[in-house]
C-alpha cells in the first residue's frame, strides 16, 4: 500500500518534524555560502569538468516539477559523490531559487562523526546520517525518516548498492533493498537514475582525480512490481540497479 506524508507524520514525533524544518531553513541560507564554496572547490580548486549536465539537469528539473515523490539512485565511487552529483543536477542559483531541488542525502556516520567541521557540514546539506554498525531499529528509524520526507516533497539521494563499489563497476549483487522498500511504499514514485564517473577513476577514492572530466549520464523511471512485502523492495532495488548497469555500459560504450 502507498504511504502518505501523513501516515509517516504519525511515526515522526513532532520534535523530530519540527527539527527538520529548522534544519532545511538553516542549510537554505546557509547555501549562500557554501554552494559557491562547493563550486570553487569543484571548477577551480580541483579543475574537474563536466560532460551531460544540460541534460541531465533538464530530465532532472522536469521530474522534480511533476509532483510526484523522487528518489535520486547513483552509483558510488568516491567518499564526495554527493557533493558532485548536486553540480550535475542543478545550479548554484537553481537551489537558492528552489532549495528543495538539493536533495537530502544518508551519509555513513563513521565518515563524518569525528570532525566537528564535517558534522556541521552534513547538517547543513540536509542529511539524515546511518549507522552501518547500527541495529534494525536504527535502520528502520532512518527507513521511516526518509520516507516521511520524501512523502511530503522533499528528494533524496540514495546509494542502491550500500557503499562504495569495491571493483569500479556497478554491483548488482550488492543492491540493498532499502531503496526498494522506500519505493514500495511511496504514493507513484519516480527514480532518476544517474551514473557519474571521471575519466580517470577505475575504483573506489575519496575524491575524482584533480582535474578530471566527469561524465554524467541520466534516465528517469518508474519501477513497478506485482509482489508484496520483502519480495516487491527486492523486485524494485534489482531495477533500479540494472538500470544504473545500463547507464554504464552506455558510458562505456560512448568512450570506446
Amino acid at each position: 500500500m502507498a504511504v502518505t506524508a501523513r501516515t509517516h507524520g504519525d511515526r515522526i514525533s513532532p520534535r523530530e518534524r519540527f527539527a527538520y524544518d529548522v534544519q532545511i531553513r538553516v542549510g537554505h541560507l546557509a547555501f549562500f555560502g557554501i554552494g559557491p564554496a562547493a563550486v570553487v572547490f569543484m571548477r577551480l580548486l580541483r579543475g574537474n569538468a563536466f560532460e551531460g549536465v544540460d541534460e541531465v539537469r533538464r530530465v532532472y528539473h522536469e521530474a522534480a516539477a511533476t509532483g510526484r515523490p523522487l528518489l535520486i539512485c547513483a552509483n558510488h565511487l568516491t567518499m564526495f559523490d554527493s557533493v558532485f552529483l548536486h553540480y550535475a543536477l542543478g545550479s548554484v542559483p537553481s537551489y537558492l531559487r528552489d532549495f528543495r531541488l538539493l536533495a537530502w542525502n544518508v551519509p555513513a556516520v563513521e565518515n563524518f562523526k569525528r570532525d566537528p567541521f564535517l558534522r556541521a557540514l552534513t547538517y547543513l546539506a540536509k542529511t539524515i546520517p546511518i549507522d552501518r554498525g547500527g541495529n534494525a531499529a536504527h535502520y528502520r528509524g532512518v527507513l521511516e525518516r526518509i520516507k516521511y520526507l520524501s512523502a511530503r516533497g522533499e528528494i533524496f539521494t540514495i546509494f542502491p548498492e550500500g557503499g562504495r563499489s569495491r571493483t569500479g563497476r556497478v554491483e548488482k549483487e550488492k543492491a540493498a533493498t532499502g531503496v526498494g522498500t522506500i519505493v514500495r511504499d511511496l504514493e507513484n514514485p519516480l527514480v532518476l537514475c544517474v551514473y557519474l564517473r571521471g575519466a580517470r577513476q577505475e575504483s573506489l577514492g575519496v575524491l575524482p582525480h584533480r582535474g578530471d572530466k566527469l561524465y554524467v549520464r541520466a534516465e528517469l523511471i518508474a519501477p513497478t512490481t506485482t509482489a508484496v512485502g520483502l519480495r516487491a523492495a527486492k523486485e524494485l532495488s534489482r531495477q533500479i540497479v540494472d538500470k544504473l548497469a545500463d547507464l554504464e555500459e552506455a558510458h562505456f560504450a560512448a568512450l570506446a
